[in-house]
């Protein structure tokens, strides 16, 4: 009777400690949900504030306790290892803010975004222990931003009327899609990002229709990622075409060759085409982008194009020589935004390299290594090359999900070194990119964990008895 007593007298306790974790759940779904539309999804009556930069404020706290606390209770096979370096380079980035940025509110901003991004690899991380929540999570974020993302941009399209300011559009707007950002580069890159979960989606149901749908929307974000005009994202599209053979199987590796190499037959041919026509002819924006693909192979550094001033290759490689000179004067970094307060002093003094009044980056990694030294640029790429090498281990996972984000998220991350030179910053405002960092950190760890199962169910079928 009192065991009884006991087990019913327990139950509401489990009820509300059930419940309390769903809202937990809940609220970590719904950052992930919302968070590439950050800015655009206001609450009212909070003073401008998302719903993205609420939920922020709610988990900052508890989150990291409550992913150390897990951490520390997990069995020794959870691959923490990850969070680690990822945690290492944020408290470098909020030493170097403290030491040497200036405490206005710009770089709080920046700083805080790098927060942010941390805040979502932590979400998807915590609800990973959950398959069938991390995995709609997932799902419903990719495909929701996507296809948000191409109705925007195919009424920018149309309309010349952009959701964001283009750089491109000035006072008269040309039909050239921002979509969810600032300018097309942004969205050049993003779509390159995202592309390859959209391209095998279909490998997670296997059937015709899957295909078909599958097939119309990675066209249709193409020649959304054409009518950018972003070379970045372009080009990244042709080093995750590269990417295909690595993580494919057998069956699927020649048919990925052939891809590729028809990919470089029309690459190939349409440079070949652009260089052959005369400066002065007249293309769409989106043509003209990718003539400028084509002034790459026929680059002279002090060459000026006849359509674009001194060049974006000529004003890209300045950038880069005053940008390691900096990193050779300062080798601990300048802090949150260094770069651009770098760049943005010599366009006022007397500088050995003219970034033609240019003060962003335009390349992550340089951007980075500008910013939080070389230990902050070391623990950026261990941490990405780790990302990378976990999935591609997980190329032949058993587990149907594991494997989609293995295939998509290394292909996605290998054309990513390219695209991620293509915006003018993209560690600020670039939700998608700590999303996608995320979920491939969902995949290796559930891989990682049914790996150290399947070992101990071997060793304990194949004991003597």
């Amino acid at each position: 009777m009192k065991l009884i007593l006991a087990t019913l007298g327990s139950v509401p306790c489990l009820t509300m400690k059930a419940a309390v974790y769903k809202i937990w759940f809940l609220l970590l779904a719904l950052y992930v949900i919302s968070a590439p539309f950050e800015g655009y999804i206001v609450v009212p009556g909070t003073g401008g504030h998302s719903i993205v930069s609420l939920l922020q404020r709610l988990i900052v706290l508890p989150l990291p306790l409550y992913v150390l606390y897990q951490t520390l209770r997990q069995e020794p096979h959870t691959p923490w290892w990850y969070l680690v370096l990822l945690t290492a380079w944020l408290l470098w980035v909020g030493l170097t803010f403290a030491i040497f940025s200036p405490h206005t509110y710009y770089y709080v901003y920046y700083t805080w975004e790098q927060i942010a991004g941390y805040l979502l690899v932590l979400s998807l991380w915590t609800l990973s222990r959950h398959r069938t929540w991390v995995k709609v999570t997932v799902l419903v974020t990719l495909f929701l931003y996507y296809g948000a993302t191409l109705m925007v941009s195919f009424w920018e399209i149309r309309t010349a009327h952009h959701l964001g300011h283009s750089s491109e559009g000035g006072a008269h707007p040309k039909p050239i899609p921002t979509a969810f950002f600032y300018g097309p580069n942004h969205l050049g890159a993003a779509l390159a990002l995202v592309l390859p979960f959209i391209a095998f989606a279909a490998s997670l149901v296997r059937t015709r229709w899957a295909y078909i749908i599958s097939s119309l929307f990675t066209l249709a974000g193409l020649y959304v990622l054409y009518k950018t005009g972003s070379r970045g994202g372009e080009l990244a599209i042709i080093i995750e075409f590269a990417a295909l053979p690595f993580v494919l199987p057998r069956p699927y590796k020649r048919l990925a060759l052939v891809a590729l190499a028809a990919v470089l037959v029309v690459f190939t041919s349409l440079m070949l085409y652009m260089q052959a026509l005369p400066q002065t002819a007249h293309l769409p924006f989106a043509l003209t982008k990718v003539r400028h693909i084509a002034d790459l192979f026929a680059y002279h550094p002090h060459r000026v194009t006849a359509h674009q001033g001194p060049g974006s290759l000529a004003i890209r490689l300045a950038l880069l020589h005053s940008g390691l000179q900096a990193l050779s004067h300062h080798p601990w970094g300048l802090g949150p935004r260094g770069a651009e307060r770098y760049y943005l002093y010599y366009v006022h003094h007397k500088s050995p390299y003219n970034t033609y009044g240019v003060i962003d980056a335009h390349n992550m990694w340089l951007e980075i290594a500008i910013d939080f030294g070389w230990l902050g640029l070391s623990l950026y790429v261990v941490f990405y090359a780790a990302l990378l090498q976990g999935l591609y281990r997980l190329r032949h996972a058993s587990d149907a999900f594991q494997r989609y984000v293995a295939w998509s998220g290394f292909i996605a991350l290998t054309g990513f070194i390219i695209g991620s030179v293509s915006p003018s910053s993209v560690m600020i405002g670039f939700n998608i990119m700590w999303i996608v960092y995320g979920t491939a950190l969902v995949a290796i760890r559930q891989g990682t964990e049914d790996g150290a199962i399947n070992k101990k169910r071997h060793r304990q079928d194949t004991a003597p008895f």
